[in-house]
């Protein structure tokens, strides 16, 4: 028998000898995957190559071993872990691999779980709330996380906004996020102790409010006047001297002792002067958006102001 088919032979008998010595960790590992056990299928895997580097099992473990990384980085990132996702990223070395990582990294999943990441790690508790609240209303991976935070979190930190808004100088308004967490977190006692807050408040806003109306009746009585008016010139016979402008003032009902019956300058400024003064911007959107309605339909919505202490 020559040298180099005694050499050939020495080769294959290392390789099959090696295969036995791989057979065993790759059968376990491929069992491991096949049971969803992510972790011990990789360790399994990396025993193969441990075991026989010149099998022709271990360039199919390592495959397997990459493969996986990406199937536990896609699961990180549906836990909201993108940072531990995109550090595995660097472990992969085969071409498939890094594209499913490039792939993983351009989805929403992705950007949802970093947001939610950042979030959670914020110092800023009502901006963390808040993005919590648009995360659990998306359809991502992450969405049921951000529900599980605000269950935990969200009452405490809508009661500190709550505290921080009910008062004449606070921050945010408190009408509406008084509302808010009576409809979120309707039976627990930060609740309670939110509609105390938001109920000593409106007791303070309440004679603002009462003004505030008053003020918005004196703008629909110059938008009424100005219609009406607008309306008799338009039907009156001209005369020398502008005698119908008067007559039509008359009709209208307009005192003969208004100035400018239509100037609106010295009530807008009064009116400017209680919004500053009721400052909470939620009752001040909602009192704007009624003024901005006279002004250009002059339609008046009353609103429904009961006393302190009565229900809302």
């Amino acid at each position: 028998m020559s040298r180099s088919m005694v050499q050939a032979l020495a080769v294959l008998a290392l390789a099959l000898a090696g295969c036995d010595a791989a057979k065993e960790p790759m059968s376990k590992a491929r069992e491991a995957e096949a049971a969803g056990k992510v972790a011990e299928a990789k360790a399994l895997y990396a025993e193969v190559c441990k075991a026989a580097e010149s099998s022709p099992f271990c360039p199919v473990a390592k495959q397997r071993i990459e493969a996986l990384t990406v199937r536990e980085a896609t699961t990180l990132v549906a836990e909201g872990q993108s940072g531990k996702a995109k550090e595995l990223s660097a472990t992969v070395t085969d071409a498939p691999a890094k594209r499913a990582f490039e792939a993983l990294a351009k989805t929403r999943a992705m950007s949802s779980a970093a947001a939610f990441e950042e979030a959670n790690a914020s110092a800023d508790k009502a901006a963390a709330r808040a993005k919590m609240e648009e995360l659990a209303g998306q359809s991502s991976p992450v969405a049921d996380k951000a529900k599980e935070w605000l269950t935990k979190n969200g009452p405490a930190l809508l009661l500190d906004e709550v505290k921080a808004a009910c008062k004449p100088d606070g921050t945010g308004s408190c009408v509406d996020l008084g509302k808010k967490i009576a409809k979120l977190f309707p039976t627990s006692p930060e609740a309670s102790e939110a509609k105390a807050l938001v109920d000593a408040e409106y007791k303070r806003l309440h004679p603002l409010l009462k003004q505030a109306e008053a003020l918005l009746v004196q703008r629909l009585e110059i938008s009424n006047w100005k219609s009406k008016y607008d309306l008799c010139l338009k039907q009156a016979e001209p005369s020398p001297g502008g005698y119908e402008m008067q007559v039509c003032k008359t009709e209208v009902g307009i005192p003969e002792d208004r100035g400018d019956p239509f100037s609106t300058s010295f009530l807008e400024g009064a009116w400017k002067k209680k919004l500053t003064e009721i400052h909470d911007p939620g009752w001040v959107k909602s009192l704007e958006d009624r003024w901005g309605k006279i002004e250009s339909d002059g339609i008046y919505d009353p609103a429904s102001l009961p006393k302190p202490g009565e229900s809302k």
